[in-house]
């Protein structure tokens, strides 16, 4: 049997039992050295958050009680990453694609376990030789379509509604959050980086940070400026983070701004309080980029105002093109 057909199940059980005098390190964990080499804080915490799952399986969590592992008592701090090796890595490979995870997904916890080893090998605790070993191991090749719904005008409309219409400042918060996804497609990474010194009202315009720590410029319709405008005039906030948490109280959290994961939960509670059905906040960037391309905006435009590096991308979002794929499919008479 190859290395690579072997059970991963039992890889990583070999594992645990030759690391289990590893959790203590005189040294600091290069798992740490690793997060602190990330541009950003957005990309610091889609990687721990890889790092709690990996933890997960490599068996180290804590149980508050039988059968309970919840996230927040993952440390990835416990776990001797520098006594990763070849085969636990293809084991959490394999495992990943058992799983049914996507082969981004799949890529990115491989890019997490050699960002730690690289790192490892830096901090001079792990051989070179051990390193090389896991840097060989091959990401996944191929790509999928993107998952998700592009939500209709109306459907946007009786989203905001909902907020306006919701008592206290949450409400009206949450109408301009669903303005600036929708209006301008940032991602919910970026939109939570908007400070309201970086909003232009008279050129409409809104600087967020992006990936790779790049900031750019997007641009705001009107309906967009007047929810923001209304969320700046009922919350008396006039400098630092625009979207900041509002308490069941109805009071602003104002030495904190929201983060992605807060977006999240905004959105997807409103969408199941509107009565629609189910959506994301990617799925307002989704519907931005829809809404662009349909009514012919050319790819490089929309490339350029949804951050894409590549129109490769933004081509993924043509509805207009399936139309046409359909039309031409139906041709085909037997």
């Amino acid at each position: 049997m190859g290395i690579e057909e072997q059970d991963p199940q039992k890889a990583l059980v070999r594992w645990q039992a030759l690391v289990a005098g590893d959790r203590s390190s005189s040294r600091i964990n290069p798992a740490t050295l690793y997060l602190a080499n990330l541009p950003s804080e957005a990309s610091r915490d889609t990687v721990r958050s890889v790092m709690r799952s990996l933890a997960r399986m490599l068996g180290y969590a804590t149980q508050v009680k039988p059968g309970a592992l919840p996230k927040a008592q993952v440390n990835p701090e416990t776990v001797p990453w520098q006594r990763l090796d070849r085969l636990v890595v293809l084991a959490v490979r394999e495992l990943l694609r058992q799983d049914g995870k996507s082969t981004a997904t799949i890529n990115l916890y491989l890019s997490v376990m050699k960002g730690i080893a690289r790192e490892a090998v830096r901090n001079r605790q792990m051989e070179e030789h051990q390193f090389l070993m896991i840097e060989q191991v091959a990401s996944l090749r191929g790509s999928r379509l993107p998952a998700g719904r592009a939500l209709h005008v109306v459907e946007i409309t009786k989203l905001v509604d909902h907020c306006l219409s919701a008592e206290g400042l949450a409400g009206i918060r949450d109408a301009a959050l669903l303005g600036m996804l929708f209006g301008c497609g940032p991602r919910r990474a970026e939109v939570v980086t908007i400070d309201i010194g970086k909003i232009n009202f008279a050129e409409r315009s809104v600087r967020v940070i992006g990936k790779g720590n790049k900031e750019r410029e997007l641009e705001m319709p009107e309906r967009t400026i007047d929810l923001v405008t209304t969320w700046l005039d009922e919350s008396g906030l006039s400098q630092g983070a625009l979207f900041r948490p509002v308490t069941r109280w109805g009071a602003i959290v104002r030495d904190r701004r929201l983060t992605p994961r807060g977006v999240y939960d905004v959105v997807t509670r409103r969408v199941k309080q509107a009565g629609l059905d189910n959506a994301s906040p990617h799925d307002l960037r989704r519907s931005f980029l829809t809404y662009l391309l349909d009514n012919e905006v050319d790819l490089s435009t929309a490339a350029d105002l949804a951050g894409h590096a590549s129109t490769d991308t933004t081509r993924r979002y043509l509805r207009g093109q399936k139309r046409r794929n359909r039309q031409a499919a139906d041709k085909v008479d037997f």
